[in-house]
């Protein structure tokens, strides 16, 4: 059943239109869902008034456009609705301790962890399967890694998979028995198993879930990349059947290569996640040098110049927006070559296509990202999380290449539309995080400004989706999509822009989620 749009006024301290005139005002009035009136404090009040809307009085809070997080892994986000979450574990022992607490509350099927850090871990590794399998013989065990680029199993989901022995990325210990870990094939493998058993049910819990930790964030639209080897196809129709209901709006990035399918279904995008290389922290992602902690590789590209030009092609030839995730440099450099040889063929005026995080990249690529008007989509909470001295991504890949990495400042000055996301569950799903992020880079050469940060998960990342003329901006017309917040992110300090808290999220009117309404239920 649709939603209904409500019409209603909501007076603050601030309301932040993001418009292209940066107008900052008091009051916006919503009717029928949409923005008809923005103004003073006494001007919306004496209009409201005449046209008896109710009016939500606010005091002391400031009003955005709803945010935008335009990078989700919604089905694998949701995962951890029917999973474990592993991230805080800090040792195998611990690990080992939270999935034997998941298997004593669900006593049937596989078990399931998610978030697994092994950069945290004291042994710096996974479990491996003969540890998994010591604890539970009988059960399947599937773990998935935090940057989504490896999976662990016990020897019972080894066995009902049915993997050969023989497949690409397949862990090995010493002796050459399998370890567990899955990487390449043999993870798309293990993934495709575990994901194709999944349940329409636990699918729709999975979105709903999402949804629900969304609207506390403050969050009114999510680019959800779904579907593909990743994940399951069966997730997409999923999102059709709850369309009607969501109170976020979900728009679909189906990672497929099958372009004729996505043309049937009649979306306007393809991707944008598609892999055209891996992560840092899985020694994955595509470099000219070999790793710092790893000397033996420099990561690995998944398609050919000549399968991805000719995807590209495909792509722009059917007027499909579309992209590649790219965080290596080797992995950028190859993605704008083949989009340079492909739009040569089909020349394009605003194809808006993405690259997603757009990570360890040489500045020559970043001007021809710029050239060739793409948007870097990508992810501040990943230095700030992720990077800075002594961290991860500085151990594996040394100080040099570390420190240039997620230039969103550079970026910025190149003219480049940056849209921001979470690359959830790999980061949380949190814009004032993301915003603060950009913020608060741990080298202060990459900081941007608080309006900058702002514009990528409001404005830009609605512009990111061809979205910028009913979304992103508080403006006549527009979708009455807001949030509120207790602070104002221009006049805190920019080290708690992190602190502020989302009192309320508004979708076209409607109150979908209230910071004292929630903590009076939990009382």
């Amino acid at each position: 059943m649709k939603k209904k749009k409500e019409t209603i006024a909501f007076v603050c301290d601030m309301v932040i239109t993001m418009d292209s005139k940066d107008v900052m005002s008091e009051g916006v009035i919503i009717e029928d869902g949409i923005i008809s009136q923005i103004g003073s404090r006494d001007f919306i009040k004496k209009l409201a008034e005449e046209k008896k809307i109710q009016v939500m009085d606010l005091p002391g809070k400031t009003i955005l456009p709803g945010l935008h997080d335009c990078h989700v892994h919604v089905m694998g986000t949701g995962l951890a609705s029917i999973g474990t979450d592993l991230y805080s574990c800090r040792s195998v022992k611990e690990v080992l301790s939270a999935l034997k607490e998941e298997g004593k509350k669900k006593t049937e099927g596989w078990i399931c962890g998610v978030r697994l850090d092994e950069s945290k871990l004291s042994e710096k590794r996974p479990p491996s399967l003969q540890e998994l399998t010591e604890c539970f013989p009988d059960r399947g065990v599937y773990l998935i890694d935090r940057g989504l680029h490896y999976t662990v199993l016990n020897q019972k989901a080894y066995d009902e998979i049915g993997l050969s022995g023989t497949e690409k990325g397949l862990g090995r210990e010493e002796n050459g028995n399998p370890n567990g870990r899955m990487h390449e094939e043999a993870n798309q493998k293990a993934r495709n198993y575990f994901n194709q058993h999944m349940t329409k049910e636990q699918r729709k819990s999975a979105v709903k879930s999402v949804e629900k930790e969304a609207l506390k964030k403050g969050i009114t639209t999510i680019h959800a990349m779904e579907g593909g080897e990743m994940f399951s196809d069966q997730d997409i129709s999923v999102f059709y059947d709850l369309e009607e209901e969501n109170d976020v709006d979900f728009v679909l990035y189906w990672d497929t290569l099958e372009i004729d399918q996505v043309i049937e279904r009649g979306l306007p995008r393809i991707g944008t996640d598609l892999l055209s290389d891996g992560s840092i922290g899985s020694r994955t992602a595509a470099f000219d040098e070999p790793y710092a902690d790893q000397p033996d590789t420099c990561g690995k590209l998944y398609f050919t110049d000549e399968f991805m030009t000719a995807f590209i092609e495909k792509a722009l030839k059917n007027h499909l927006q579309c992209g590649f995730h790219a965080i290596g440099q080797k992995g950028i450099r190859q993605v704008l070559d083949c989009y340079e040889k492909a739009v040569e063929k089909y020349p394009q005026t605003d194809a808006r296509f993405r690259i997603e995080h757009f990570g360890f990249c040489d500045e020559r690529d970043i001007e021809r990202a710029a050239k060739n008007h793409i948007i870097i989509s990508t992810q501040p909470a990943f230095s700030y999380l992720r990077g800075g001295p002594g961290s991860v991504y500085q151990i594996r890949t040394g100080k040099e290449r570390e420190r240039k990495a997620y230039p969103n400042r550079l970026f910025l000055e190149y003219g480049i539309t940056v849209a921001g996301g979470s690359d959830s569950n790999v980061t949380p799903m949190d814009p004032l995080l993301g915003i603060h992020a950009a913020v608060n880079h741990p080298y202060p050469e990459h900081r941007v400004k608080v309006g900058q940060a702002l514009r990528m998960f409001t404005i830009d990342g609605a512009y990111s989706a061809f979205e910028e003329k009913k979304k992103g901006s508080i403006e006549l017309g527009k979708m009455g999509d807001l949030v509120v917040l207790s602070a104002n992110p221009y006049l805190v300090r920019g080290d708690q822009i992190k602190d502020i808290a989302v009192e309320m999220t508004i979708k076209e009117g409607r109150i979908v989620y209230s910071r004292t309404l929630a903590e009076k239920i939990e009382q």
